[in-house]
């Protein structure tokens, strides 16, 4: 089927989703899925296009610009454009899957991938953690700012060896190190020495109670999402979770 975008889509808008897995290299991989409602579950774009009942991609409401227009899958609008109800949060959240929650636009990085790279990442997209994934968009751990600031905290910028007398300085103390020691530059830190290497992760068709449940019971703030081959599909935060509810209560809250 056609890659370019329909006029008017015959069928339901299913949300493409994005996982961009940057590399040590400075590559950036894409991984471009969508829940296929037939199947339940995620199914490559690739797939979703070779399908008989796919109309091809569509532009779709704001903010999010390219849905795939599935006349398989009946007429309802996607997630972004729909009017939350004012049900019970409790019921609702034990009905409402993760996928209709979760961030599906997710940057994910190699554990190969240097701490000031993973910094300017966090800067430019404004994000503040990210999944850390192998060369398959397979989860092996997180990272965030704060794993950051730890690790920096911890090794500071200088490191001890043997050789001729030296004073360093280490953040805001000296460091008296004597005759018989130099300064060396530490290696260059990377993703794999500051990641939590416990990778929490929720199934994309799993009620967002469940979601919930992992945030408090591991004092976490994001947990990432997975299809059912394990590969990341979006990522669910606590921010995330707070819109939800306020549109449940029936506040206008924009999407992210």
């Amino acid at each position: 089927m056609s890659t370019q975008a329909q006029a008017g889509p015959r069928g339901r808008l299913l949300e493409i989703r994005t996982l961009h897995v940057v590399s040590g290299n400075g590559r950036t991989r894409e991984f471009r899925s969508v829940h296929c409602p037939a199947r339940n579950a995620s199914v490559t774009l690739d797939q979703c296009l070779a399908c008989a009942d796919s109309d091809g991609v569509a532009q779709g409401p704001a903010p999010r610009p390219q849905f795939l227009s599935c006349r398989g899958a009946g007429a309802e609008e996607p997630r972004a454009a729909s009017t939350p109800g004012r049900a019970a949060s409790r019921t609702a959240a034990e009905h409402t899957p993760v996928s209709a929650v979760m961030t599906t636009d997710v940057w994910a990085v190699r554990p190969d991938v240097s701490l000031e790279a993973l910094t300017d990442l966090f800067l430019v997209r404004g994000i503040d953690g990210a999944p850390v994934v192998d060369a398959e968009g397979h989860p092996s751990g997180v990272v965030s700012q704060t794993d950051v600031l730890r690790e920096r905290f911890v090794t500071g910028d200088t490191g001890e060896a043997m050789g001729p007398g030296w004073q360093a300085s280490r953040g805001h103390y000296r460091v008296e190190i004597g005759p018989g020691f130099h300064v060396e530059a530490l290696p260059r830190a990377s993703v794999a020495d500051a990641m939590t290497c416990a990778a929490f992760t929720v199934s994309e068709n799993a009620p967002i109670t469940r979601a919930v449940m992992l945030m408090a019971s591991k004092g976490v703030r994001r947990v990432p999402v997975v299809s059912d081959d394990g590969q990341v599909t979006g990522m669910i935060t606590s921010l995330d979770l707070l819109r939800w509810l306020a549109r449940q209560a029936g506040h206008p809250v924009p999407a992210a």
